[in-house]
């Protein structure tokens, strides 16, 4: 006995839906569950703390590192010019009183050096001479100097960077009356801040094999 032999237009249709009706059901509960997935990535994404702020947030680290590497290197290459800036950026920028005539860091002198871990080292000093002998600043320019080599402060629009160069040494005289501080004699109550800067170094470490 043959079934389809009173087929006729409208029973095939019947038929046909049958098996079409719980496939289209199936697409259509598919597709939900993938608009529905999208959605909950998109919430996650969006939100505060989620995937878009985090990429942004270490695509901004990346750009930050790739800038520190390529400036680092530059104050490890130039440590003069790099020097030479931060004093004159903690003076205010050139023309603000302090010439690069008035100082002058110089190249570099290695130092090897044991840790007590006994790690072999070397460091890399630069001397930055003050050749004014009358020239006198205050102390809030001594530490804006200090903090600028150290942190590797930048001016407004250039990239940031980070140092690696630490101070190793300082001494500074207070002008009011060196020569009677030189003859041990009982200083004033107050001083006038005014000091010279008689010695200032800065030293990057390097690890030395053995």
């Amino acid at each position: 006995m043959n079934p389809f032999r009173d087929m006729d237009l409208y029973k095939g249709i019947v038929l046909a839906s049958l098996v079409v009706l719980p496939l289209g059901g199936w697409l259509v509960k598919v597709q939900n569950d993938e608009i529905a997935a999208c959605k909950k990535a998109i919430h996650d994404a969006t939100k505060s703390g989620g995937l878009i702020e985090q990429i942004g947030a270490l695509q901004r680290k990346v750009e930050v590192v790739v800038q520190n590497k390529r400036s680092t290197s530059d104050a490890i290459k130039d440590p003069r010019t790099y020097i030479e800036g931060q004093v004159l950026a903690a003076a205010g920028g050139p023309g603000a009183g302090l010439k690069t005539t008035d100082f002058q860091p110089s190249e570099p002198k290695e130092e090897r050096l044991v840790l007590p871990s006994k790690q072999p080292v070397t460091d890399h000093v630069v001397d930055v001479t003050w050749l004014r002998k009358d020239l006198t600043v205050g102390m809030d320019f001594v530490w804006a100097v200090l903090w600028n080599c150290e942190s590797g402060a930048r001016r407004k629009g250039d990239p940031p960077q980070q140092s690696v160069w630490k101070l190793r040494e300082l001494q500074i005289v207070n002008a009011t009356d060196e020569r009677g501080f030189g003859q041990f004699k009982t200083p004033p109550p107050e001083l006038v801040d005014k000091w010279s800067i008689k010695v200032m170094k800065f030293a990057r470490r390097e690890p030395r094999k053995a």
